[in-house]
């Protein structure tokens, strides 16, 4: 059985993201998967447990937290997307998220951020 697109699994994590499921949402990373931001290069998030943790008090300290993507561009191991992120207590945060998914998982998360 194939694996799911790019664009079938980061609209799944879409979905569990806005739904603040934390289960839903680590089930779509891998193990070593990284989150970081790709101006400063800073690495957010190192391994499943480390988003597990970061995410877990993000929807916890975030009720209203929720994202809706504006485009998408897909290739055969990525999905970049245009969002904004909305219910944070410093304002709506514009972004521009690249996802690399391998194997039906999503290895890496890159960002770049700005605000209004």
């Amino acid at each position: 059985m194939p694996h799911p697109s790019p664009r079938d699994v980061v609209n799944r994590q879409l979905e569990v993201y806005n739904a603040h499921d934390i289960d839903g949402y680590c089930a779509l990373f891998a193990e070593d998967a990284t989150i970081s931001d790709l101006v400063t290069g800073q690495l957010i998030c190192n391994g499943l447990a480390e988003i597990r943790s970061v995410y877990t008090r993000r929807f916890a300290d975030n009720p209203q937290l929720r994202c809706t993507v504006h485009q998408r561009l897909e290739g055969p191991t990525h999905a970049i997307d245009k969002e904004t992120v909305y219910g944070l207590p410093t304002g709506d945060l514009h972004i521009m998220a690249i996802y690399e998914v391998r194997e039906g998982l999503i290895r890496s998360l890159k960002f770049i951020r700005w605000t209004d």
